[in-house]
This record gives C-alpha cells, sequence and structure tokens, in this order.
C-alpha cells in the first residue's frame, strides 16, 4: 500500500522541482522532505527524482508516479471532504416523519430552510401518526419524528424510550362549531350552552377523549354525546361544517378554518397538546441536528403568527 503522505511530499518536490519550495508549502523541515521522497523510493524500489540538476529532475518512473498521484490525492482529499461534511451535518441523509398537520403547517417551511442552508443533505420525508412514528424510531427506519402529545411530561421519561427530545411547542384547543346555527348565534359561549351538541373527537378510550368527557361533567353539568369518534383529524372539519357536530381541534388544524366553520374560545378548554421532535438517544447524526434546530424555528414563528 502506497504511504499517501509520501506521496504528497514527492507531488510537491515534483511539481515544484524543489525539495526547499515543497518544504516551504508544506510546512515541513528540508530533511524530512527528502526522507520521505526516499523512502518512497524504497517502498517502490525506483527513482524518483534526479538529485544532481538544478532544478530537481523527474525520471521515467517519476513521471508514472507523478501521473497517478494527483488522482490518488484527489480521491483522498475528496474522501476527506465528504467525511468532514458528514461530520458538520452538510452532507448525508436525513429520514424524518411528521403528523398530518404538521405538514399542513410548518413543517415545509422548515423543510424549506434546512435545504437551503444543506442543499448536499439528502432528505426523505413521510407522515405518521405518534404510534407508528415510535415503531419505527424504534426499529431504525427513522431518524426524527415530529410527533405530539396529549399526556404532560417528556416522552424521554417513559420507562424503555431512549429517546432524545426537543419541545417544539404548545398546541392549544379551540372549539370548532358550525358556523351557522344557535351556537354560532351565541356571543359568549359557555360548557352549558353544549349539552344538547354530538361531538367529533379523538377514538374511545383516549386520552383526549377522556378529557372532553371530564371538561362536560366538570363545567357543563353533563356527559357528551360522542357521535363521532376518529384517527383520522381531518374528517372533524367537514363534519363540523356540515353541522354534525362540534370539535376541540388543536392551533395546526385550525390554522385554516375549513368553509362552514366557526372557532370559539372556551373558558377552562381542554390544554392542549404538546408539539415534541424525537431521535433516538443512540443515533445522533449532525445533520439531524440542524434539522431539529430548523423544525424548532418554524414552530416558534408559526405559533407567533397565530397569537398576534
Amino acid at each position: 500500500m502506497l504511504d499517501l503522505r509520501r506521496l504528497e511530499v514527492f507531488h510537491a518536490v515534483a511539481t515544484r522541482r524543489s525539495f526547499s519550495a515543497a518544504a516551504l508549502a508544506l510546512s515541513y523541515t528540508q530533511s524530512t522532505v527528502s526522507e520521505a521522497v526516499a523512502a518512497l523510493e524504497r517502498e517502490l524500489g525506483v527513482t524518483l527524482l534526479d538529485r544532481t540538476s538544478r532544478p530537481v529532475g523527474i525520471t521515467p518512473a517519476g513521471e508514472v508516479v507523478l501521473a497517478h498521484a494527483e488522482t490518488l490525492l484527489g480521491h483522498a482529499g475528496a474522501i476527506e471532504d465528504d467525511l468532514a461534511a458528514l461530520r458538520e451535518g452538510e452532507a448525508g441523509r436525513v429520514r424524518l416523519s411528521g403528523f398530518f398537520t404538521a405538514w399542513s403547517t410548518f413543517l415545509p417551511e422548515a423543510i424549506a430552510a434546512f435545504s437551503r442552508e444543506r442543499p448536499r443533505v439528502a432528505l426523505e420525508l413521510g407522515q405518521a401518526d405518534p404510534p407508528e412514528a415510535m415503531r419505527r424510531l424504534r426499529s431504525g427506519d427513522l431518524d426524527l419524528a415530529v410527533t405530539f402529545r396529549f399526556e404532560p411530561g417528556d416522552p424521554a421519561d417513559d420507562p424503555g424510550e431512549r429517546l432524545v427530545t426537543t419541545h417544539l411547542a404548545h398546541d392549544p384547543y379551540s372549539l370548532a362549531i358550525p358556523a351557522r346555527g344557535a351556537l354560532a348565534r351565541k356571543r359568549d359561549l359557555a360548557a352549558p350552552d353544549l349539552a344538547d351538541a354530538k361531538w367529533c373527537t379523538a377514538p374511545l378510550g383516549t386520552s383526549f377523549t377522556d378529557g372532553v368527557r371530564r371538561y362536560c361533567r366538570e363545567h357543563g353539568g353533563f356527559e357528551p354525546d360522542i357521535a363521532y369518534p376518529t384517527e383520522d383529524v381531518a374528517m372533524a372539519q367537514p363534519l363540523v361544517a356540515a353541522g354534525l357536530a362540534v370539535a376541540f381541534l388543536p392551533a395546526l388544524n385550525l390554522a385554516r378554518p375549513y368553509p362552514g366553520v366557526a372557532v370559539r374560545a372556551l373558558p377552562d378548554a381542554p390544554p392542549g397538546r404538546d408539539i415534541w421532535c424525537l431521535q433516538p438517544a443512540a443515533r445522533r447524526l449532525p445533520a439531524a441536528q440542524a434539522m431539529v434546530a430548523a423544525l424548532a424555528t418554524a414552530a416558534t414563528a408559526f405559533f407567533a403568527g397565530q397569537t398576534r
């Protein structure tokens, strides 16, 4: 195997036709340069330079080695550059998933900002709700997952989960009601006004739906009629617009209100959900860290715009 450092020294001498000029260019002593070239000649079993001439001459064997040296040193430099880019997050691959309403709001802006700064990083993007995203993180199919959580607390504190987490935002809830009808005509809505309404919620038995039940019992004194439990939040606004239901919906979902939907704030409404970016603790990529920063910036900007 050729010693690339010796090959680099030979290349410097051969192209400059001077041991002293090569030493100056490489910040070596002249004796170090002479020793490196001599060691390379012993390694190859040929004489590469004619030291008797001024400037230094190149032997036929030296011409052959010089022709290949430029290619080899170029490849070695490219390897070093590519590895440096990986270490600094300027290249590589990031596999990211997000949930539906994140993709319809702040995620595209985060992706665009990241891609402008790091165009050499390949992105693999997908949509996944929290349970699927967690499975894919555990299996190694994802580097990052943007997800949400109704329960208070950091997902990294969950037993058995080895995660690095970044809190992106709190996503508060508002009440979506039909834009036409008795509820829409009320100036100030309160929980008791919803006693006769049918509700669209997350599936029965989820922490969100349990929270809706508690809210209605504690603040309205009634048991809600959960007529439309669904796993697909995209169904909620059309059902509300058709006059079939009311629903507590997050700000991400209500960023683009569906025609026929009115949005109201309610006293003591359920607190909402928290949006997190999750990554496996054992696999932290420099490019992924840059993506987390872009996600945090985009989420902060989105919710700041919602409160203005």
